[in-house]
């Protein structure tokens, strides 16, 4: 707390009237690329995220630091001029909300100077984007009274994703991000936005967060083109089935499903997001049953599927799996979009100092690149840090 109100200070030279708040980053345990297809999803909100201290303002001024891109030094706009502009870079999620939030009718007549700083790694399919975003909208409702419900916050965030920002992500994010609870995951349905509680953990293990470290801009990438792919799959099946999302179709269909799609790719993204509903569901019987190692099971299912019918994985994520499975950890998985950021291990306790050595050792000689590994517990969700 300390260093965030110094770091303040030494920026905007005052700190008067501070306030703190804390936006959590996400991990997705199993349930992946299925949110923008209506699927259930099974994330947990964590405790490495995204600080932000304010100062309300009594003009239209806003002023935006970043400790995490401090090149860009202090972004200097305005309520009146909210436009999307390149240069601005991570201070373009700010000024979607507050865009987003004029459009929408709700009074936001003052500014603020910001200090933001997240220990998440970026593009490391963490969720640091929604982290910021979900952060920006509650400093908003706080500052303004905007009586936002979370459900409200996710799906503002959301949309300042989509249509500010160009990626075409599902509610997941953000929604976990709004709504997590302290040490449970949280069972959702992204079609209805239906919530469930869960505990996520087994006695004896521990999970295990591995960044690649290998960066990629997944805006840039082919996750956009992986919901296009699902949207091709669905304009096809509807023609047979009385559907609105893909994850509304049984596993027991994909040889029917088969039959329709002739188109390879598209049958493949198809196979993964049914399979990975399949699996969702069954992740929380095993959880139920305190079953740690059939819930593994579905880990390297939900891998496999990702890396062969989805194909987002790619050699840094693989190897790192391949690796923490062969040294201790019984179920393994990418989590998040992919293309390089994380994945998550599932680890008994007294084989997690091994492990990490272990694949510490093979990731760097096969790819150059030093793995960082993360043993999170899971928390609240965004709020105000008293």
């Amino acid at each position: 707390m300390n260093h965030l109100l110094d770091a303040f200070e030494s920026i905007y030279q005052h700190n008067k009237d501070l306030r703190v708040f804390y936006s959590p980053g996400r991990v997705n345990i199993i349930g992946e690329h299925i949110d923008y297809n209506g699927g259930l999803v099974f994330p947990a909100a964590i405790s490495i995220g995204t600080y932000g201290v304010v100062f309300l303002r009594n003009d239209r001024k806003v002023r935006l630091y970043s400790a995490n891109f401090i090149d860009q030094g202090i972004v200097n706009i305005d309520i009146d001029n909210l436009a999307y502009d390149e240069n601005h870079g991570w201070a373009n999620y700010a000024k979607g909300i507050l865009n987003l939030l004029i459009n929408k009718g709700y009074q936001i007549q003052y500014g603020f100077d910001l200090y933001v700083d997240g220990n998440l790694p970026t593009a490391s399919g963490l969720s640091s984007s929604a982290s910021l975003e979900v952060l920006m909208t509650y400093i908003a409702d706080t500052l303004y009274k905007l009586n936002l419900t979370r459900v409200e916050m996710a799906l503002l965030s959301q949309e300042v994703e989509n249509k500010f920002m160009g990626m075409h992500c599902g509610i997941m994010d953000q929604l976990i991000i709004a709504c997590g609870i302290k040490d449970k995951a949280l069972l959702m349905n992204t079609a209805t936005l239906e919530m469930e509680a869960s505990n996520a953990s087994f006695d004896g293990y521990q999970w295990v967060i591995m960044n690649t470290n290998y960066q990629r801009k997944t805006t840039d990438s082919k996750y956009n083109q992986r919901v296009r792919e699902c949207s091709q799959g669905l304009k096809i099946l509807k023609e047979k089935y009385q559907i609105k999302y893909l994850c509304e179709l049984s596993i027991d269909e994909l040889p029917y499903i088969r039959k329709l799609i002739t188109d390879d790719t598209i049958f493949h993204r198809v196979s993964h997001v049914v399979t990975e509903q399949n699996r969702t569901i069954k992740a929380k019987l095993m959880m139920k049953k305190n079953d740690p190692i059939g819930f593994a099971q579905l880990l390297n299912e939900s891998h496999y599927s990702l890396k062969n019918d989805y194909e987002v994985t790619g050699i840094h994520l693989d190897t790192l799996v391949e690796a923490a499975l062969k040294y201790g950890a019984i179920g393994a998985r990418v989590t998040g979009a992919g293309f390089g950021g994380c994945a998550i291990a599932l680890v008994e306790n007294d084989k997690i100092k091994h492990m990490k050595e272990k694949v510490k050792e093979i990731y760097n000689k096969k790819t150059g690149l030093n793995v960082e590994f993360y043993e999170v517990t899971f928390e609240n969700g965004v709020g105000e840090v008293k």
